[in-house]
């Protein structure tokens, strides 16, 4: 029930912010909203208030604003989308993008004023001891102090971690601090090939880290502005080749969420704004059908002076539309084929 819970949480916030900022700033613009639909296709439920029809549809895959003047045959319609300065125009489709970023900058700021446990990485206390491995054999226990690696000063996990990659003597000779008492353990690393490192076989330990309001919008401003950086630079890295392509559809999406969900109200929050910003960036990409799609034409409008025919820049857009589901639908097939058991 939790799981449910949290996919229909994480689908309904990402895709109702998006469209909501689309309607409130085509209404503060003036504009007619004819339908304002959570998903695609055939309407299961709706109602009308005023000038728009609120529908809920039958595809999960996304949601729309139906304004008017954006459709062939309605560029002179009162209140349309075409009748309106290039300004508000741009504003309006940029605003689902906006409003998907307040809404991780939002959770973020939750996460970080709720709390959260992490790892301490400015210690070098350790957490925990794998089993077998050579800090075991060494008598290592969880909340010793490593002190020096090899007579080197230690001060951070970060440290610890380089000293026992740059070391070249074996065993390494560590100091320990442990209830007042400091001593030395001689210990073997070994080589882990799923990490490509060498390890002693320990871990930090977990500290519960909550911030006040202030240092939270900061830290979630920042942590928004660095995925968004990542994300970019990510894409890039994919299109030169750099890292493998790899996409995840509404189902492997459902089933990253379904186990942040089954970890608690703050892994769900972070996966929700990490999703968010992902949304955020997708839809200004320069893809016809997608935000960014409309907006380059709003650029080209503007460098030639005039508008473009309305019937092409739609056919343009309706080919995107069906090439982009077209894609969803295959990658949606690859997320099943990822869990079913071979």
């Amino acid at each position: 029930m939790a799981i449910a819970a949290g996919i229909i949480f994480v689908f309904f916030i990402l895709i109702f912010s998006h469209e909501l900022g689309h309607f409130i700033v085509a209404k503060r613009c003036g504009m007619k909203v004819d339908r304002f639909s959570l998903g695609l296709g055939p309407k299961l439920w709706g109602f009308k208030r005023g000038e728009t029809e609120y529908v809920l549809s039958l595809l999960p895959l996304g949601g729309y604003v139906k304004i008017a003047g954006m459709e062939p045959g309605e560029s002179d319609l009162e209140g349309g989308f075409r009748r309106q300065p290039w300004r508000r125009r741009v504003l309006v489709i940029l605003a689902g993008s906006l409003s998907n970023y307040i809404v991780a900058v939002i959770l973020f700021f939750l996460i970080f004023v709720i709390g959260f446990y992490t790892y301490d990485l400015e210690e070098t206390i350790v957490g925990q001891v794998r089993k077998g491995s050579p800090a075991e054999q060494a008598n290592i226990l969880p909340g010793d102090r490593i002190i020096r690696v090899n007579e080197r000063v230690v001060r951070s996990w970060e440290d610890l971690a380089e000293c026992i990659q740059e070391s070249q003597t074996s065993p390494l000779s560590l100091e320990i601090q442990r209830e007042g008492r400091i001593f030395k353990v001689q210990v073997k690393p070994l080589f882990d090939p799923e990490l490509n490192k060498k390890v002693i076989g320990i871990s930090p330990r977990q500290v519960f880290k909550r911030y006040g309001p202030f240092a939270a919008l900061s830290m979630g401003l920042e942590r928004t502005f660095f995925i968004t950086r990542l994300i970019l630079l990510s894409v890039g890295w994919m299109i030169i080749g750099k890292v493998p392509v790899q996409l995840s559809g509404p189902v492997g999406i459902a089933k990253f969420v379904g186990e942040s969900a089954k970890l608690g109200l703050i892994p769900l929050f972070s996966l929700s704004a990490l999703l968010s910003v992902n949304l955020a960036v997708f839809n200004l990409f320069p893809i016809p059908a997608l935000d960014g799609g409309r907006l380059l034409f709003l650029v080209i409008e503007r460098v030639r002076g005039k508008a473009l025919n309305l019937e092409k820049e739609e056919m343009v857009h309706y080919i995107g539309f069906i090439i982009l589901l077209i894609l969803i639908l295959m990658i949606t097939y690859q997320d099943i084929l990822r869990l079913v058991p071979k």
